[in-house]
């Protein structure tokens, strides 16, 4: 009995095993009945039998290896199975396994059969072809799934909680202007709805980033110094107590996203005056060379410990001399600030760096190109111009 044939014949067996298995993995789902386990299972197996009776040549033979065989316009079963898992709650590598058990299930019961023939090795070969394009269609259709969901987010997100937001910001701001209103009273509710925006502003970026395997930027010329010194002073105006210094040599001009970069400036300085001493000054440096420039933040306290200076830029993470020195000041937040710092300096093809020690402070360094790379200086496009 050849292999497509047997798929058919044996179809029931096949199935029962299947939800069998699909009954023991562990999803975050509700407990699904026979047919939500089995779905489109028998669609599948159908599909898989079909493919086996059609001629096929090496070519064919060697995309489909690679999960790349030829797809019809309309939604496949293996696609529509993984709608159906992902809403069931399935993670992607739960639903995987199901199709490895179904290639065991399969392959042990037909072994099983005297009337295997002489073919079977190319009906084994073909089989497992046909597993892993279905194994494509289901990971593919399930990722896609997830990136609209994770867009859906971000739009629900940045619409939903901004709005509100602003309405609380700038109705905080018509009370400063009033001489009854406590002025203490209205810069902790702007400086908290600014902190709210913020964290904001991390999980957006930092579900983005996971999504789309990078961080989004969009570089235009300007000067860089002019636009970070709009971020200090609005860091000075929320932090009147900290005393922040600013040193500057060279010139700034360049091709830059000047958001990503006021949001990774405000970022290190937020660490600094959060984590740093506040009776002593935090300081900003400037400096460049003919094709980078670099900046540094600096502010004095406990160091960062060097096993920790790693993990610090990995999401969710923060060091542990971090989280103590934390806890004197305001809460330490999400610890996405520095993996977003990082994947923006990553994005304009820079490094950011850390250095820190008891003596002599916590350092963190920032060199990027001025320009992306093969992009003109826009000085020869008849652009910006140092003096």
């Amino acid at each position: 009995m050849k292999l497509s044939e047997f798929l058919i014949a044996h179809a029931e067996e096949i199935l029962q095993e299947w939800d069998a298995f699909a009954a023991s993995v562990p999803h975050e789902g509700k407990p699904l009945s026979q047919k939500a386990l089995r779905d489109h299972a028998g669609e599948i197996l159908r599909v898989i039998a079909l493919d086996l009776q059609r001629p096929q040549d090496a070519a064919q033979q060697e995309a489909k290896s690679k999960g790349e065989g030829e797809h019809t316009p309309a939604k496949s079963p293996a696609e529509t199975h993984a709608d159906f898992r992902m809403l069931s709650g399935f993670d992607i590598e739960s639903m995987i396994t199901e199709y490895r058990a179904l290639r065991a299930s399969v392959l042990k019961l037909w072994g099983r059969q005297d009337a295997a023939g002489p073919d079977q090795v190319e009906e084994m070969t073909r089989f497992n072809e046909a597993i892993d394009q279905a194994i494509a269609e289901s990971v593919s259709r399930y990722t896609r799934q997830t990136k609209k969901s994770t867009d859906l987010f971000i739009g629900i997100l940045g619409h939903d909680i901004r709005n509100p937001l602003g309405t609380i910001v700038t109705s905080a701001e018509i009370l400063a202007r009033s001489p009854q209103t406590p002025q203490k009273v209205v810069t902790t509710i702007i400086n908290s709805a600014v902190r709210i925006n913020g964290l904001i502003e991390q999980v957006v970026d930092f579900t983005r980033a996971q999504a789309n395997g990078a961080m989004s930027i969009d570089r235009v010329p300007g000067d860089l110094h002019d636009h970070l010194l709009k971020i200090i002073h609005e860091t000075q105006a929320r932090n009147p107590a900290q005393v922040i210094e600013v040193r500057k040599r060279g010139d700034f001009l360049g091709s830059w996203d000047e958001s990503r970069m006021g949001q990774l400036l405000s970022n290190l300085l937020g660490n600094a005056t959060r984590y740093g001493d506040p009776a002593r000054a935090v300081t900003v440096e400037m400096w460049s060379e003919a094709a980078e420039v670099s900046l540094s933040v600096h502010n004095f306290g406990p160091a960062i410990r060097e096993e920790d200076f790693s993990r610090i830029f990995e999401p969710l993470a923060r060091g542990t001399g971090m989280e103590n020195a934390g806890a004197r000041r305001e809460p330490a937040g999400l610890g996405l600030g520095l993996y977003i710092c990082r994947e923006i300096v990553r994005a304009h093809g820079g490094t950011l760096t850390v250095k820190s020690t008891e003596e002599l402070g916590t350092t963190f360094t920032v060199r990027l190109p001025r320009f992306a790379a093969g992009e003109a200086p826009v000085g020869s496009q008849g652009g910006l111009r140092g003096n």
